[in-house]
């Protein structure tokens, strides 16, 4: 006796089947051809992250794994000059072994991913301890890092400033200034600073230039961690003069000049007078200042009188 067993399709079921028997048709083909799939790169740093209990998985490339994963996994679009080391970089390695081209790639890929936690910190995303994944993918070469939050000196530097301003403010602004750097305002590059903490002190120091338009708000619309004022501030950033803002986040003024000598305050050469008062007031005062360079939307962080942190804006979240 011979038992037939019959196999109906439906067309959904069709559809299925056929895309099924496609993918592994197609994922044959790619082992045949010794084509690299970046998928079994980003599925094992999966696996890693979740063995580590990693704080988050960092990539730069927009072809993330569909395994589901309780680790946060942010995307990040790399800088211009990353890409352009990247094509050139076969020119630069004709005089190197091949331990120096290994030992410079991976410096430049730490280098990169710190950079983004920097960022991710930024936006709230990670805290100053624990450890990400990063997943690197270049034109010959894929590796999987795994990151030491703890040894990023920047975010160390930034938890510096909260003996004066509070997380949450410092946060705040570092991304409104990472938004003005970036997007500027209708098309319109500017720069700007923010002067943070003792602001008793720093109203006394200073006078301002235009009628201030915080004056008599409402108070959730001065505080500067709540988002939905960012376009407000965004929008004076364009006047001249600084940002006076308390430690606690309330914007007590915008548009002040600072009256206060900017003698022997060692700012970078090239740097105009916004920096060098911002530096100077930190210098003479117990404040956190923050600045955004019109030209380039470089971010500095001043405290003490001596830039604490320098900020280039040209790593980006993506999602």
């Amino acid at each position: 006796m011979v038992i037939m067993e019959t196999l109906t399709l439906s067309s959904a079921n069709q559809t299925k089947f056929e895309i099924k028997t496609q993918d592994a048709f197609e994922k044959k083909q790619v082992a045949l051809s010794g084509k690299r799939d970046f998928s079994i790169i980003t599925n094992e740093a999966i696996k890693m992250a979740e063995m580590l209990n990693a704080s988050a998985i960092i990539t730069f490339s927009e072809e993330i794994s569909k395994i589901p994963t309780r680790i946060p996994m942010l995307v990040f679009k790399g800088r211009k000059s990353t890409m352009m080391n990247e094509l050139t970089r076969y020119i630069d390695e004709t005089d190197k072994t091949i331990y120096e081209k290994i030992e410079d790639r991976g410096r430049g890929a730490v280098e990169d991913i710190g950079e983004a936690c920097i960022i991710a910190f930024i936006n709230n995303l990670l805290e100053t301890g624990g450890l990400v994944v990063g997943i690197i993918r270049m034109m010959d070469s894929d590796s999987i890092i795994v990151y030491d939050l703890s040894t990023n000196k920047v975010m160390k530097k930034l938890m510096d400033c909260t003996e004066r301003v509070e997380p949450a403010v410092l946060r705040a602004i570092l991304n409104i200034s990472l938004q003005i750097a970036r997007q500027g305002r209708e098309g319109k590059w500017f720069g700007t600073a923010f002067i943070i903490g003792d602001s008793n002190e720093v109203m006394k120091r200073s006078h301002p230039l235009v009628l201030n338009p915080f004056e008599g708000q409402p108070k959730e619309s001065c505080s500067i961690v709540n988002p939905a004022s960012w376009e407000t501030v965004k929008s004076f950033a364009q006047l001249d003069g600084v940002f006076v803002i308390t430690g606690k986040g309330a914007i007590r003024a915008a548009g002040r000049y600072l009256d206060i000598s900017a003698k022997d305050i060692p700012v970078e050469r090239g740097l105009g007078g916004r920096h060098n008062s911002a530096a100077a007031i930190t210098r003479d005062t117990e404040t956190i200042a923050i600045t955004v360079s019109s030209s380039g939307g470089t971010i500095r962080v001043f405290k003490d009188g001596l830039e604490l942190v320098k900020i280039e804006p040209d790593i980006m979240l993506v999602h």
